[in-house]
């Protein structure tokens, strides 16, 4: 008989996820910590366990309680892709068991960043991932790549002198932060505050590493990258905009593409995508990727649920508001308003 359960030992949990072929780094007790710390989100996680007390599902759920998005159920917060694990029966009983935690304590909406096969659930297809196939020899990887574009690049920045390195340093991390910030106000939306960052590389161990370009002695742009199984994942991405012209966003994606191939992981996911960001979009693709769309649902769903229109007059304002704001007053607006989004 399947129970459902609230907690479960550490070790049960990391062993289940080793059997399950579509677990992801946020399935990780390490990344529920992770959120716990970074933003105090109230965790409510499903276990399914069979007669013999074994563990055979998961669906991680954090409730979001905010006055700009509402009070919802996600899985999970800050995640491209992270769904109900499990059997379908199995999946369908956690399903029914959240719902029910839904109406108890009034809870808006929740979210799945996944499929869900349950008939109160409808999806929403408005972001995709782009996949590359990796090979252990980066010269395979390498022929794959945009030849006229991505390949030039790389080589370009190269030659210009931009350097590449793998670092977990504290000062290399909070560089990469002041970046991160830079980058994110220049495309009108709230920056990452420093906690998360932090907390990430302190928390998280050997499952992110961040590459950090470098010219002329200033650190100019880096990438957080995020290692689970047999995947990476492009995390966070950022770059000083006088640099652009030296390509150092292609110099540290290409180096953390030959040490994904030289270490034997299987693919690289260059992360979400917005269907209405089509710039990114031919970037991600020119790099030999495979492009599959991300079905997230909901229930209820909502016409707010999903991505805000880019394309909207008040979504445009906002950006401009933003890219207008003083530093000190950006960052102090970022602080209180990023966790609403996770």
């Amino acid at each position: 008989m399947m129970r459902i359960v609230r907690d479960i030992s550490e070790t049960e949990w990391k062993q289940f996820l080793d059997s399950c072929s579509e677990a992801t780094l946020y399935h990780t007790p390490e990344w529920k910590k992770f959120l716990e710390k970074t933003f105090g989100y109230k965790p409510y996680y499903l276990f399914a366990t069979d007669e013999c007390g074994q563990m055979t599902g998961l669906l991680p759920l954090f409730n979001i309680k905010s006055r700009l998005t509402g009070n919802r159920l996600c899985s999970v917060p800050f995640s491209h892709k992270c769904g109900c694990l499990g059997e379908d029966d199995v999946c369908v009983s956690l399903l029914d068991e959240a719902l029910l935690f839904q109406t108890a304590h009034g809870i808006e909406q929740i979210e799945i960043r996944d499929t869900a096969d349950h008939h109160q659930f409808q999806e929403s297809n408005t972001f995709c991932t782009h996949i590359l196939e990796l090979s252990q020899n980066p010269e395979d990887t390498w022929k794959r790549l945009d030849k006229g574009s991505v390949r030039w690049a790389v080589k370009k920045s190269d030659k210009r002198g931009v350097s590449v390195l793998s670092s977990t340093n504290h000062e290399d991390i909070k560089a990469f932060y002041d970046l991160n910030c830079m980058t994110k106000q220049n495309l009108g939306v709230p920056c990452h505050p420093w906690e998360f960052f932090n907390n990430l590389f302190s928390l998280l161990g050997g499952y992110v590493r961040l590459y950090i370009a470098q010219y002329g002695g200033e650190t100019i742009a880096g990438g957080v990258m995020e290692f689970y199984k047999d995947q990476v994942l492009y995390g966070y991405g950022a770059a000083n905009p006088e640099y652009l012209k030296i390509h150092p966003y292609n110099a540290f994606i290409w180096k953390s593409i030959e040490d994904a191939c030289a270490e034997g992981y299987c693919s690289y996911d260059f992360g979400r995508t917005s269907y209405s960001n089509t710039g990114l979009m031919q970037f991600k693709k020119k790099w030999g990727t495979q492009e599959y769309t991300l079905c997230y649902s909901f229930s209820p769903y909502s016409r707010k649920s999903g991505l805000n229109d880019r394309e909207s007059r008040s979504y445009q304002f906002g950006n401009a508001v933003i890219r207008a704001m003083p530093k000190p007053v950006y960052m102090k607006f970022s602080k209180t308003v990023f966790s609403h989004f996770g």
